[in-house]
């Protein structure tokens, strides 16, 4: 006779380990996620189409990080009753649960739960549709002393002026209040909301941080008559549109020494989006095109930007992982996106590797492309670049050699400028010598 295996989870692995996947800041942009679907779905109620350029004009969410406390609140048309007593706070998403709101950015069912207990102990949340208003208390610590008990209380309240939801998360756990005390830790965040909702907020978002309102970061491409972006929009076989667009976004380094800083750095390589939330943000790693048959990234690459964006009204068919920092590397319409981020890729790389015999001519010609917000950019299968390989060509030779950077410096300033990069340095210490060494023989 078999015998039956007690398979049942604990409410300690949701608690205590779970919550270690996913960073700080991370937990937050869930939280916020949850607000810009609740705005979808109050717009699907009203009759909007999800086309619309000012899409959110009207919605809001406003997030207070104090060291004491943590609190995000909406007004996106709230949580029904029914859904909170039967899915809301369930964990994971149930089979039977109602269709989300299309092309949404929450997915898997333990974005809010996972963000809450990672923040602290002791969470109240509310939430008002037009007809009906709720709350939920939890203490993390009694509710854990219960093992076999999963439910939490829910007490109906009444209606307010405001349509929406509300989470306010007290007793913080320490390294969260460490944390939140730390001016440094909320510009960060503010950076990240700003980089990865831009979309949103360039769409009427509001999206407020202790009272001051996030401005998104436009992404922007150079563009001229020589520089002319790619922005190609294609449907995969699985039905996911993806749109891919890259080209130059900052001017090539005239320097392109390892050392050398560049303050837009974080800006260069590719972005991946789902929904228009970014995934992967200035990744330069295996996990788009650089390193196997591409080269690693290198400095060399400085300028170059891509943003590929998986748009779904299905949202599980897109390539991303419940983190939403990690894209799932074995996805097909990921692989297939692949060779088109690697097409354009390479096309940059020729490029750089090119304009090195033609330094002059290609900064000149750089200079004249201006920045325009990717939004803005026409369609385009290509990224066109100049060309320099039509003129003869001197074998040219790259020399290394490392020296302590204050002696570097004080040559600069002997050869006339204390801002001379060392590549410049390098060249005008060699010409020298070759002047007077060399053709004087």
């Amino acid at each position: 006779m078999s015998k039956k295996i007690d398979a049942s989870p604990t409410k300690d692995f949701f608690v205590r380990m779970i919550t270690r996947d996913i960073t700080l800041e991370d937990c937050i942009l869930d939280l916020l996620d949850n607000c810009i679907d609740g705005a979808g779905k109050d717009l699907e109620r009203k009759g909007i189409s999800h086309s619309e350029d000012s899409l959110y004009e009207g919605y809001q969410a406003k997030i207070v990080v104090k060291e004491n406390s943590f609190f995000i609140d909406d007004n996106c048309g709230g949580i029904s009753l029914d859904e909170a007593i039967d899915y809301a706070f369930h964990f994971g998403r149930r089979p039977d649960a109602p269709k989300d709101t299309e092309f949404a950015i929450g997915l898997y069912g333990i974005g809010m739960k996972r963000a809450i207990f990672k923040l602290g102990n002791l969470i109240n949340i509310s939430s008002c549709t037009d007809n009906e208003c709720f709350q939920v208390n939890i203490d993390v610590n009694h509710w854990l002393e219960h093992p076999k008990d999963w439910d939490f209380d829910l007490d109906e309240v009444e209606n307010k002026e405001s349509l929406g939801t509300s989470i306010k998360v007290t007793e913080l756990k320490e390294a969260v209040s460490r944390e939140f005390s730390d001016q440094v830790f909320k510009n960060t965040l503010k950076r990240i909301i700003a980089r990865d909702y831009s979309f949103f907020i360039q769409k009427g978002f509001l999206v407020l941080m202790d009272n001051e309102p996030i401005e998104p970061y436009r992404f922007m491409l150079r563009e001229s008559d020589e520089f002319e972006p790619m922005r190609h929009t294609y449907i995969d076989e699985e039905g996911v549109e993806v749109e891919i667009i890259a080209g130059m976004s900052g001017l090539p380094p005239e320097d392109i020494s390892p050392s050398q800083q560049d303050d837009k750095v974080e800006y260069y390589g590719w972005f991946v989006a789902c929904n228009d939330r970014i995934v992967l943000a200035g990744d330069k790693t295996k996990a788009t095109v650089w390193g196997d048959e591409f080269p690693v990234w290198h400095t060399q690459y400085n300028g170059f930007m891509g943003i590929v964006n998986f748009k779904s009204s299905d949202p599980s068919l897109l390539p991303w992982t419940t983190t939403k920092r990690e894209i799932d590397l074995q996805d097909a319409i990921y692989k297939r996106a692949l060779h088109h981020m690697k097409k354009v890729t390479r096309n940059y790389i020729d490029y750089t590797n090119e304009r090195k015999d033609s330094t002059d001519e290609a900064r000149a010609l750089e200079d004249k492309a201006k920045p325009k917000p990717i939004l803005e950019l026409k369609n385009r299968e290509l990224f066109r670049v100049p060309s320099f390989s039509g003129k003869s060509k001197v074998d040219m030779a790259n020399i290394q050699y490392r020296v302590e950077r204050d002696r570097a410096r004080q040559v600069g300033e002997q050869l006339g400028s204390k801002g001379m990069t060392l590549t410049q340095i390098g060249i005008k210490t060699f010409e020298y010598f070759y002047s007077n060494e060399v053709e004087d023989e």
